[in-house]
């Protein structure tokens, strides 16, 4: 999915965040992500005129990890909500990565604000 790099890169402009060092956390369950992990991914998406392999790997670990976020996203809403979600498309990935950079950015504590409930509110 490093293809999604010009939308990954969308919420790591709107985030407005410092690069961080750490990587995303992986989880099971998707429903328990939070604004500090799409902060720590937006981070890291793009990695930089002069950057080292290493930074270039985790630039698109990063993209990935935010696209497969964004289908899974999509994927539960359309369960929850049922054919009112759309369909999954560019334009949807790019709507909510740049929702989420946002309000995830906003977050008074992005630790414990978790996306899934960021994407349900209208």
């Amino acid at each position: 999915m490093h293809r999604l790099k010009a939308l990954a890169a969308i919420g790591f402009f709107v985030a407005g965040q410092a690069a961080l060092a750490q990587a995303p956390r992986e989880a099971d369950d998707a429903s328990v992500l939070s604004c500090a992990d799409f902060n720590a991914a937006a981070s890291q998406v793009l990695p930089g005129q002069n950057a080292s392999e290493a930074q270039r790997r985790r630039a698109i670990e990063a993209q990935d990890y935010l696209g497969n976020g964004m289908v899974w996203l999509h994927g539960y809403l359309t369960g929850r909500n049922g054919p009112a979600v759309g369909k999954l498309t560019r334009d949807w990935i790019s709507t909510q990565v740049t929702r989420l950079g946002k309000e995830c950015a906003a977050a008074a504590n992005p630790a414990t604000t978790r996306i899934v409930d960021l994407v349900q509110k209208p």
